[in-house]
């Protein structure tokens, strides 16, 4: 009734196979996913307020690197088990969350406002809340 269902590691785990840590207090963070081909849809959205990095391993190689713990990085990979490795330091993130983008031409592209951020600051503006704005989940939008 009370329990926890935990998905083992590994590559098919929803998180795939790198989850970076954030400071925050909304239990965010940024990962990699089993489901890449999410990345060449227009709505990809498919978690609770997560992260989903393209290239999450090379990220991670690539702040390992820079970082000075590319070994560390190696050798926990190389174990093939799960695992944490450190950083030296904290490094900041800072997520843009924009619904208005634009094309490689400079064309402007409107996507959907999943989270509803666009209502509430309309309504700070003195503006109507637009109805139907938010997307809502299916029956297939489970996991990241």
């Amino acid at each position: 009734k009370d329990g926890w269902i935990v998905q083992q590691p590994g590559p098919e785990n929803s998180l795939g196979l790198v989850k970076f840590d954030m400071k925050n207090d909304h239990e965010i963070y940024l990962h990699d996913t089993p489901a890449k081909q999410l990345f060449a849809e227009v709505q990809r959205q498919r978690s609770h307020g997560c992260v989903r990095v393209d290239d999450a391993v090379g990220f991670a190689e690539k702040i390992a690197r820079d970082e000075g713990i590319l070994d560390q990085w190696n050798k926990a990979r190389a174990t093939g088990k799960e695992g944490f490795v450190e950083l030296p330091r904290e490094i900041p993130v800072r997520l843009f969350y924009s619904t208005i983008l634009f094309d490689d031409e400079g064309a402007p592209v409107i996507r959907a406002d999943p989270y509803g951020w666009n209502d509430r600051v309309a309504g700070a503006l003195g503006f109507g809340q637009r109805q139907g704005s938010r997307l809502r989940a299916g029956g297939d939008d489970v996991g990241p």
